[in-house]
């Protein structure tokens, strides 16, 4: 009498199983884009006759705005963390990259507000 053990069979079963899977996740995913697309091209989504959102416009930029006190928080979160971070890297990128990332939340608050 003689035993085989043979461990490939089981392997690519379970590959198969796992390629199934992989196929069905990307096929439904593809079908939600595309259902996502159909709703946002019917006409009676998009055919709005005045802004529903109008009425908080002063609220949001009274928030956000350049003037707000959330911007000055922000700012010196901003300093606080550069500051922790390069003395904690002793690195002059960390510290660069979180003076560029305060330009650029100051040029998007400009724009928003």
């Amino acid at each position: 009498m003689e035993v085989v053990l043979n461990h490939h069979g089981m392997l690519s079963a379970v590959k198969q199983k796992v390629f199934r899977r992989e196929v069905a996740h990307i096929l439904v995913m593809t079908l939600l884009a595309c259902a996502l697309f159909l709703v946002l091209q019917h006409g009676a989504f998009a055919a709005a006759t005045k802004d529903l959102l109008k009425v908080g416009d002063d609220a949001v930029k009274g928030t956000f705005g350049q003037d707000s006190s959330l911007m000055k928080w922000l700012l010196i979160g901003e300093v606080v963390v550069a500051i922790a971070t390069y003395i904690g890297t002793r690195s002059f990128k960390v510290l660069g990259g979180i003076i560029v990332l305060s330009v650029f939340i100051n040029v998007a608050f400009a724009i928003i507000g």
